[in-house]
C-alpha cells in the first residue's frame, strides 16, 4: 500500500501504474493492488498472486490486466523482488525512435548496460499495446533480460529490483 501512495504522490505512476512485490514466505507468489488508481489503494486492496497471474482469494475483486507483466517477470527472474509498470511520457520517444535511453549522470548508472525496447508488435502482431496475457508477460520478460528497465514501444515502462526501495529509486530517475 506505502509503495503504490509513495509512487503515485512522487508521479512515477499515474492511475494505471502498478507496483508489485514478491512474497517473501512464497516466492512463487506475489502481492499486487486490486484493479484501482495506485494513490486510492488500502491494506484491503492488496491481492496474493501465483505466477501465472490468478489472483489467489480474489472475492470478486477486479484484477489489472497487466498483471502478466508481474507474473512472468516473477517466473523468469528469481532475483527479482519487485515491479513497477508505469506510463511515463519522458521514456515514450526513447522506445518509438531509434535514439538509445544512456546513462548521463551517476543516479542512471543502472542503465550503463543499456535499456531494451519491447515491441509487442513483434510478439503478438497488432493489439491494443496491453500485456493481458501470460504469452505477452513472456515475450517482455524475455526482451527485460536480465536488465533492470525495458521500455515498451508507445506504452510505458517497467523498472524491476532486488527489493521495493532500489528499484523505486531507479524509477524515480526514470520519470
Amino acid at each position: 500500500m506505502a509503495a503504490s501512495h509513495i509512487l503515485a504522490d512522487q508521479s512515477v505512476v499515474d492511475g494505471f501504474g502498478h507496483i508489485s512485490v514478491r512474497l517473501p514466505s512464497n516466492p512463487n507468489h506475489f502481492l499486487m493492488s486490486r484493479s484501482m488508481a495506485p494513490s486510492l489503494v488500502t491494506p484491503n486492496d492488496i491481492m496474493e498472486f501465483d505466477l501465472d497471474g490468478n489472483a489467489i482469494d480474489g472475492q470478486g475483486r477486479p484484477v489489472f490486466l497487466e498483471r502478466f507483466i508481474h507474473a512472468e517477470i516473477y517466473k523468469a527472474r528469481p532475483d527479482v523482488q519487485s515491479v513497477v509498470h508505469s506510463h511515463s511520457p519522458a521514456v515514450i520517444p526513447f522506445g518509438i525512435t531509434q535514439v538509445p535511453m544512456r546513462t548521463a549522470y551517476h543516479l542512471a548508472a543502472f542503465l550503463a548496460d543499456g535499456v531494451p525496447v519491447f515491441d509487442i508488435r513483434k510478439a503478438d502482431g497488432m493489439t491494443d499495446m496491453l500485456v493481458r496475457t501470460g504469452p505477452r508477460g513472456m515475450f517482455l520478460a524475455d526482451a527485460l533480460g536480465r536488465k533492470s528497465v525495458v521500455l515498451m514501444r508507445g506504452h510505458g515502462d517497467v523498472v524491476v529490483g532486488p527489493t521495493i526501495p532500489s528499484q523505486s529509486s531507479a524509477r524515480s530517475t526514470l520519470r
